[in-house]
């Protein structure tokens, strides 16, 4: 039994029948929904078309899931929370439908996922492809060119990325045997604004002995680690190093914290299988 993954976007009938051609070969225990929660057209469109596809997948109790497509930290932090809850809790394979999604929002999916086990993205095929396109060589198809071509754009967006060099899947983003450990130090730099002068500071926050050799050596080990997967940085000033969360290291813990949140509110929801009918109910359950 799978669990799928939509995204309420221009065409829900696609999804739909991706999703029928998908259920002749395998049998589906859940489904989410993702849509734009956002306070504009596109968000308007895809909470419509969210409604639609509840409403014609009524039988498996969908869960709605609002996203802002566009922030990479707001679909990190909740494809994150879903995976971790359904692959890592529940050990069941997922699968992601990205057609209809936005170019960020798929880039920072395919990110995600490959921190997972079991989990897979596809995309629906159209049955007609170019129809709308005027004939080639004809008047109309050069003026519909032209008209296609006006939007201009602005400066570049990187999708971060923490780095996976050398690091089981299986242990998704921390080196196996240190998740724990990891996983404290990211929330605890998150907690303190994202920076601890010295490094004898962050063990201190930890819980842990700095005066202990052993274990100033293991935080000295793992902040090394956590440098080269790009998720801190770490500043010399005279003996002492400082050590501050990247951009994406405060993705990774915004993204643990969500997690956390998700697991408490939604497993008995989930377990139940009890339907969340209404969108605004399911957004309180996300924020």
């Amino acid at each position: 039994m799978a669990v799928i993954v939509l995204y309420a976007g221009f065409h829900p009938s696609m999804a739909l029948d991706g999703l029928r051609n998908f259920m002749k070969r395998m049998g589906v225990d859940a489904i989410y929904i993702l849509y734009d929660n956002k306070h504009d057209r596109y968000g308007t469109v895809s909470r419509y078309n969210m409604q639609k596809l509840k409403r014609q997948l009524a039988f498996f109790n969908p869960i709605p899931v609002p996203i802002n497509p566009q922030s990479q930290k707001s679909v990190f932090s909740r494809i994150y929370a879903l995976l971790e809850f359904e692959v890592c809790k529940r050990g069941r394979a997922v699968y992601i439908d990205i057609t209809d999604m936005p170019p960020e929002c798929v880039a920072t999916i395919t990110m995600v996922s490959t921190l997972f086990q079991g989990v897979h993205l596809y995309v629906v095929p159209t049955t007609e492809k170019g129809d709308f396109i005027p004939p080639p060589g004809t008047p109309s198809f050069e003026e519909w060119v032209l008209e296609k071509d006006n939007k201009r754009g602005l400066e570049p967006v990187e999708i971060k990325s923490p780095s996976t060099r050398g690091i089981s899947r299986r242990a998704r983003i921390f080196k196996e045997g240190e998740e724990e450990l990891a996983t404290r130090v990211i929330l605890v730099l998150y907690e303190h604004g994202g920076k601890a002068k010295a490094i004898k500071d962050l063990i201190k926050w930890c819980g842990d002995d700095p005066l202990n050799p052993a274990i100033k050596n293991r935080y000295s080990r793992l902040i090394d680690d956590l440098l080269a997967q790009g998720l801190v940085s770490k500043t010399l000033s005279g003996k002492t190093r400082s050590v501050s969360l990247t951009d994406v290291g405060r993705i990774v813990a915004e993204a643990i914290l969500e997690s956390k949140i998700f697991l408490k509110r939604v497993s008995a929801t989930l377990e139940s299988r009890t339907s969340l009918t209404n969108p605004e109910e399911a957004k309180e359950i996300w924020v």
